[in-house]
């Protein structure tokens, strides 16, 4: 997106992988850094870097994306807990950057109570943009075959998305008679949840009936979108959620828990109250699938709705960002951007 809009580029990380092409050392932004440059930190959870970046000779812009609440990971993720700890407390210095960001409504007004801005001074704008290949990808007119409905629930396996709640969801369709399967793509960090979930989906009577699909490369994802019959999003925590706003570009029903951000990217009539019983979703998710086999149907109303999330990340909106805070377009200027490892959320 900088390059289009005619900046130079450099990206800077903690942690990656040496063999990532470029990306370079995140040390190395402090002795690369000149005035004329626009640093770009994208934040989700403590960064010891932070002190060093705020003290930079140039602007500097702050993509907040949340900070998980410590509570939901405190049982079965405790040192990430402890990082999310230190990330509230270090959420008032936000306040030294020359623009903030946030990836959603919801994020920008927990951070405005923190950092003693109004939420209407920070800029909202998803954390995607419509050039990414998902989006460009064209809309399958028909879905693919499947034998029976499918669910899918696409994320980091990791005790704040609720991973257990989809399947006992799964187990109460499997007692009104209504055979379906879930499919679950993500990382799985942590065994101890993943064996609860095993566990779980055994004592329920519905193992056989889900798959654990691990990282996926783009393909086979794609693949998940248009096989599947709906997505379920039933996280406690969500800055964003982009599975949501995926599975409505394939023009697939979405069942989304409120209570996060991932309520703000859909219609409202696919939003469950975030307290509501388990059992109160049955009847809708039964609704909407039905218990057809074939091709899943694709409802083109999903597609537009998610063109339409999608036009709030234009390069137009970065550019009015970038000239917001000083920063000459087509001029020397380089946007250079950071993320420490532990603010990267991978998925597939």
């Amino acid at each position: 997106m900088a390059e289009r809009l005619g900046m130079k580029a450099e990206l800077y990380a903690s942690g990656f992988d040496e063999g990532t092409n470029g990306v370079r050392p995140l040390e190395a932004l402090f002795d690369d850094v000149r005035r004329d440059d626009v640093v770009l930190l994208s934040y989700s959870i403590f960064d010891p870097h932070l002190e060093r970046i705020l003290a930079l000779d140039c602007k500097k812009i702050c993509y907040f994306h949340g900070v998980t609440d410590p509570q939901l990971l405190r049982a079965l993720e405790p040192r990430t807990a402890q990082l999310c700890d230190k990330a509230l407390a270090q959420l008032p210095l936000l306040a030294g950057f020359d623009a903030l960001v946030a990836n959603s409504r919801g994020t920008a007004q927990s951070l405005a109570g923190i950092v003693d801005v109004d939420a209407d001074a920070i800029t909202i704008v998803p954390p995607v943009f419509p050039d990414m290949y998902v989006f460009r990808r064209e809309t399958p007119r028909k879905g693919r075959k499947r034998q029976e409905p499918n669910l899918l629930m696409v994320g980091r396996v990791v005790p704040h998305k609720r991973v257990e709640d989809g399947i006992e969801i799964l187990a109460l369709l499997k007692q009104r008679d209504f055979n379906a399967t879930l499919s679950i793509v993500g990382s799985t960090p942590n065994y101890d949840y993943l064996k609860f979930l095993i566990n779980h989906a055994r004592r329920l009577g519905v193992l056989e009936r889900v798959d654990f699909k691990g990282m996926l490369d783009d393909a086979d994802l794609f693949e998940c979108y248009e096989s599947t019959s709906g997505l379920l999003a039933m996280s406690r925590h969500e800055g964003f959620c982009v599975p949501v706003l995926e599975a409505m570009h394939y023009g697939k029903p979405v069942f989304v828990r409120g209570g996060t951000a991932a309520q703000e990217i859909c219609p409202r009539d696919c939003v469950f109250d975030a307290n509501a019983e388990l059992a109160a979703w049955v009847p809708v998710v039964m609704q909407r699938l039905g218990q057809s086999v074939g091709r899943s149907p694709i409802d083109l109303a999903y597609v537009r709705h998610a063109d339409g999330v999608l036009q709030r990340s234009s390069d137009d909106v970065w550019r009015t960002l970038f000239t917001g805070v000083g920063v000459v377009m087509n001029g020397p200027s380089r946007a250079r951007a950071s993320a420490p490892a532990a603010s990267v959320e991978k998925r597939r």
